[in-house]
């Protein structure tokens, strides 16, 4: 069809004017002299040739046009790896791609023009056809869907489509679905074979889900020898962070599958794993689940909701498949890698190795040694000083749980102590350390010195932390306001009953600091009308902030912040004299590190080693708040 411009339209108007013109001059019809006659003629038939030119242009050009555009179609659905069907309004099918031969086995051209709905199961066409007939405003809901398709050999395949949208593009006014046969390899013995497929398919994300992968990876194994095969999977997170209604998450999990499934390759398969990880088995060495593993990690990222928009992110791990390795140990060494991906940050994809399985075996012998540490008397604190750099002195100490390992020596709390959070152990630990604490503080001649013990959210949030404490001083009859109770920021964001018992410790005369403050939700909204006397900066600011301006920035915010709800602010991992000396400019006043002293065993606190050496006084001690942390 050629475009209805204004100057298309005089063209037109234009022909018969000169044809009838030319006609009357030959035909004798106008009386006009004969020179003037011949003139006449020649003038409209140039007319005539000229637009007839002009219209042979356009047309050339116009159908130039189109076989680009036709020939940018044809290589745009060779270069897609999967077959491509295009289907009109009535879900009648307007073009298939030649892969749709190998896929089902049909003729392209003769499946022109026939319902989509004919060659879908009919357990399956309610759901199909009401998917791709919903409401166009939220196309993620058509991300992908699953269905049994017929073969031209009468079986049933279960096929996969990823459906993009596009009836309200002028240019194309379809819906384009990319398909891929996800049918198990092998047979299952003693099921019906239509039911068994449907029955191997995720309802949310129409992926393959969990038994599919197993069968799967089972078939996989038996041609492990033949062709090098890994597997990727994938950790998304950033979901448990909002409160999302039931359609809104499904709505979020299809456009995950669709962006997942856009990246994949041809060969990859994709599917539904354990705790709603996603698996991917990629055909190919350790390095090519890797590159895919990234990509993966790479298309997740903020996706729309009702209201704004759902920050997420992924790590993945991969692991090559062989003859030697059962489908189980597979898994089990692709969660290990996926968790060291994890541990290492967002966006990261690791790889396993066998450094990896020691470190696993380390940790389910001390996650069993844990629960005797306690009753064999392995587990001890440490003191580390709190030093007032205005008035020399150390003011408090924060008590800190070591645990000293038969086999592996002294363990770090940094690996310990999240294996006892991951049990009701860590109630009963925390229990001991409140009591244990007070009592060595309490013990100490000749001092008002404070004591800060770190009690964990399970502790908080199992109700027991009042009674916990009160028996604490009680036991040890160490006075209320010398104790301060260390929370993290999470905290305070958790049922009412947790404000409701801080503001009873409160109370008593105890005080509350909020740890590791800067690094979760710190806000000014929050921390107003809190139980909170104390913030304790976390040691995550101070790294290089000897010469990062945007640190030391953040350094004195926090401190202003504090200042301005009359709390008093401690730094901790205050390590060299530089950094001392900076924070001091700024007018810290209440700091805490190995520039002072290391932890103190308690027979090193009982003999007056907290007393720490003099510092150097700041000019201005004057203008200071004489406030006692």
């Amino acid at each position: 069809m050629l475009p209805a411009s204004p100057s298309g339209r005089t063209g037109l108007v234009a022909v018969p004017a000169a044809v009838v013109a030319v006609s009357l001059v030959v035909g004798g019809l106008v009386a006009v002299p004969t020179g003037l006659g011949a003139v006449l003629a020649a003038a409209g038939l140039a007319v005539l040739v000229g637009f007839q030119a002009t219209l042979w242009t356009r047309q050339r050009r116009l159908t130039g046009a189109l076989q680009r555009s036709q020939s940018s179609f044809r290589t745009l659905v060779k270069s897609s790896v999967d077959p491509v069907v295009i289907l009109d309004d009535r879900l009648r099918i307007t073009f298939a791609s030649q892969g749709i031969a190998d896929l089902l086995g049909f003729d392209p051209a003769a499946v022109h023009g026939r319902p989509v709905a004919s060659v879908v199961h009919p357990d399956d066409r309610a759901a199909l056809v009401g998917a791709l007939n919903a409401d166009r405003s939220r196309p993620e809901e058509l991300a992908v869907r699953t269905a049994r398709v017929r073969h031209a050999d009468g079986r049933w395949r279960l096929i996969q489509a990823t459906v993009r949208d596009l009836r309200d593009d002028p240019d194309v006014g379809a819906l384009v679905l990319y398909c891929r046969d996800i049918s198990p390899r092998g047979p299952v013995t003693g099921l019906d074979a239509d039911l068994s497929e449907f029955s191997l398919t995720d309802p949310v994300t129409g992926l393959p889900n969990r038994a599919a992968l197993v069968r799967r990876l089972g078939a996989v194994h038996r041609d492990a020898q033949s062709r090098p095969t890994s597997l990727a999977l994938v950790r998304i997170s950033g979901l448990a962070t909002e409160v999302l209604a039931p359609d809104t998450e499904t709505a979020v999990l299809r456009a995950l599958t669709a962006r997942l499934t856009r990246a994949l390759r041809g060969e990859d398969w994709l599917a539904r794993g354990k705790d709603g990880d996603f698996v991917v088995l990629v055909e190919g060495t350790i390095a090519d689940a890797e590159t895919v593993g990234a990509r993966l990690v790479d298309a997740v990222g903020p996706v729309p909701v009702p209201g704004g928009s759902l920050r997420l992110s992924a790590v993945a791990g991969v692991t090559t498949l062989s003859a030697g390795i059962d489908t189980g140990e597979a898994l089990r060494r692709g969660e290990l890698a996926l968790r060291s991906a994890a541990t290492a940050g967002p966006g990261c994809v690791h790889r396993y190795d066998d450094a990896l399985r020691v470190e696993e075996d380390r940790r389910a012998v001390l996650r069993a040694d844990l629960e005797h540490a306690l009753g064999r008397g392995e587990l001890r604190l440490v003191f580390q000083p709190v030093v007032d750099v205005v008035l020399h002195r150390t003011v408090s100490v924060e008590a800190l749980l070591r645990w000293r390992h038969p086999l592996y020596g002294d363990v770090s709390p940094t690996e310990f102590v999240p294996l006892a959070e991951e049990s009701p152990l860590i109630t009963e630990v925390g229990r001991w350390v409140l009591r244990e604490a007070c009592s060595t503080v309490a013990a100490l001649d000749g001092t008002d010195l404070g004591v800060a013990v770190n009690v964990s959210a399970h502790q908080v949030r199992s109700g027991e932390l009042v009674p916990d404490v009160l028996a604490a001083l009680e036991v040890s009859a160490l006075p209320a306001s010398r104790l301060i109770v260390e929370i993290t920021e999470s905290v305070l964001l958790d049922d009412s009953h947790v404000i409701e018992d801080l503001t009873a410790l409160r109370r008593l005369g105890v005080r509350v600091a909020v740890d590791d403050f800067g690094t979760g939700w710190s806000s000014l909204a929050y921390l107003v009308g809190m139980p909170i006397d104390v913030l304790k900066m976390d040691q995550y600011f101070l790294s290089n902030v000897e010469h990062d301006p945007a640190r030391r920035a953040m350094c004195r915010a926090v401190l202003q912040l504090g200042s301005s709800l009359d709390l008093p602010v401690i730094v901790e991992g205050v390590t060299n004299a530089a950094v001392l000396t900076l924070l001091r400019d700024m007018g810290h006043r209440y700091l805490q590190g190995y520039v002072f002293a290391r932890p103190l065993e308690a027979a090193q606190l009982a003999a007056g080693a907290w007393d720490v050496p003099d510092v150097p006084a700041l000019p201005d001690v004057a203008a200071l708040p004489a406030v006692t942390p």
